[in-house]
């Protein structure tokens, strides 16, 4: 083994920033890929005296490809074409040593560098798809990594390789092949979403990159995003509507009274129960958070355009390219707005309510049939709240930050948009958003997103805020933060 390394590193350091030798060492690469492929087995990594090895032939594969088109082109063809049980590179993504993945990412990097061929070969290649496959497990695995460590140098490498993906407009590709048949999300896509989300969150041009079509199939990052929006939701309503069965429903008869049965998630036995809605949940979060970015950055590119004085050509030439109001537009017509709106309605209902520490239940609609879970506290003061259940606590942290993320989106698209303004009300969106105007524990400033979604949903629009005045608060907060029943309050 020593020979070996002694050599390795003799190699390694002949090659580098020598176009010449790096040449005349694809002669010998399959040598060393063929050492590296030893050193990565199983029964290999874990005995941790291979490691340097390890690291110092994956430096010399590095070396070659460094600056040299040529050369890494070839070897980047060969190792995204070879036989699955033969791909070295998921093989040194799966290494149980730090400093071994980090250098595998410098060589992945060092291939892709300033290459939009090399970069649309991770998922068009025949074993791109796989390559991804291994990338993503490990970078799931560095997420809380401490940033000087071995392990956090790796993950900022691996985020580094993934800025060069979606900077050259292929996300939605990545996503596509990471696709599994029958299943509505996969962990890879969902590790995919978070990096698109921390990109985007951090990026001032996020809005330009979404609407960039570099796709092979001439698909924006923000058609995408929609398109998955719009899946999600539609699954999660799905799900809810068949756990809750027939014990959801709404009431209607009357222009003041407009309220939900909700307690259906505390007393009615549910009638299926999916036990992939929480990882959908956890996506669809991703994807809101996502669009909500580029709404925002939207909204400030739009902002940036705006002149003091304009002439009525002006004004009607702006408001036709405002990015905000295509937005808008486009979120109308794709029904993300109804979609929003149905989503919040049906996981307010199924989604228990945690409130400092305990399950609170919503005050009875006059014109509904009141029913006490077993578990409920009824004091002589009207309060309605449920000690802590550990099962229903656990249920709300499996869905955390859904409402707040799904609200939020709301009332920006909402923000000075008479079309989403009336799409809402007509769609029965103004008590729901109303309903969580209050403090969840696993939807933190919720109360707030919710607020400010309301005033804009009223701003300027005399019909909606009709529909407000006319609905009667049928419950008030006590000292305690728990909701009474008016009709039981003195």
């Amino acid at each position: 083994m020593e020979t070996c390394v002694s050599l390795a590193k003799f190699t390694r350091n002949l090659v580098a920033q020598n176009p010449a030798n790096q040449v005349r060492a694809l002669e010998v690469e399959p040598a060393i890929r063929s050492l590296v492929f030893r050193y990565t087995t199983y029964s290999a990594t874990q005995d941790p005296t291979s490691y340097p090895i390890t690291r110092v032939l994956t430096q010399t594969l590095s070396n070659i490809v460094t600056s040299n088109d040529y050369v890494a082109q070839a070897l980047w063809t060969t190792y995204l074409n070879l036989p699955e049980e033969q791909l070295i590179l998921t093989r040194l993504f799966a290494s149980p040593d730090a400093q071994t993945v980090l250098v595998a990412f410098v060589f992945v990097l060092n291939c892709i560098h300033e290459s939009r061929p090399r970069i649309e070969q991770l998922a068009g290649s025949p074993r791109g798809p796989r390559t991804c496959f291994g990338f993503l497990d490990r970078m799931a695995s560095l997420f809380e990594a401490e940033e000087s460590s071995a392990e956090g140098r790796a993950f900022d490498l691996g985020y580094e390789i993934f800025t060069r993906v979606i900077e050259a407009g292929l996300v939605p590709t990545l996503y596509r092949s990471l696709t599994v048949e029958d299943e509505p999300i996969t962990p890879h896509q969902t590790t995919l979403l978070k990096m698109v989300d921390s990109f985007l969150h951090n990026s001032e041009s996020a809005y330009e990159l979404s609407s960039r079509r570099h796709d092979p199939d001439g698909r924006y990052l923000l058609d995408m995003l929609t398109e998955r929006f719009l899946a999600l939701s539609r699954y999660t309503q799905d799900s809810i509507q068949r756990a809750l069965g027939a014990y959801i429903f709404f009431v209607h008869e009357s222009p003041t009274h407009y309220s939900a049965d909700t307690h259906s998630n505390e007393s009615a036995p549910l009638q299926e129960l999916d036990l992939l809605l929480p990882k959908v949940c956890e996506a669809l979060v991703l994807v809101t958070q996502c669009l909500t970015t580029i709404t925002l950055r939207a909204e400030e590119t739009a902002t940036a355009r705006s002149l003091p004085s304009r002439t009525d050509d002006e004004v009607a030439a702006h408001l036709s390219s405002n990015p905000l109001i295509v937005i808008s537009a486009m979120f109308l017509d794709h029904g993300v707005v109804d979609s929003l709106v149905e989503t919040l309605r049906l996981v307010d209902t199924f989604v228990p309510r945690i409130t400092y520490g305990k399950v609170v239940r919503r005050p009875t609609a006059p014109n509904q049939q009141e029913s006490h879970s077993t578990s409920e506290a009824a004091s002589s003061d009207g309060t309605r709240s449920m000690s802590p259940n550990p099962e229903l606590i656990r249920a709300a942290q499996a869905f955390a930050h859904v409402k707040r993320d799904l609200v939020r989106l709301l009332g920006i698209v909402a923000s000075q948009n008479r079309a989403v303004q009336d799409r809402v009300r007509e769609s029965g969106g103004l008590p729901v958003v109303m309903n969580l105007c209050v403090v969840d524990d696993y939807n933190p400033y919720l109360r707030e997103h919710a607020i400010f979604a309301l005033r804009n949903l009223l701003s300027g629009n005399p019909e909606s805020q009709a529909v407000v005045d006319a609905i009667q608060p049928v419950g008030k907060w006590n000292e305690d933060k728990v909701l009474q029943e008016l009709r039981s309050v003195r």
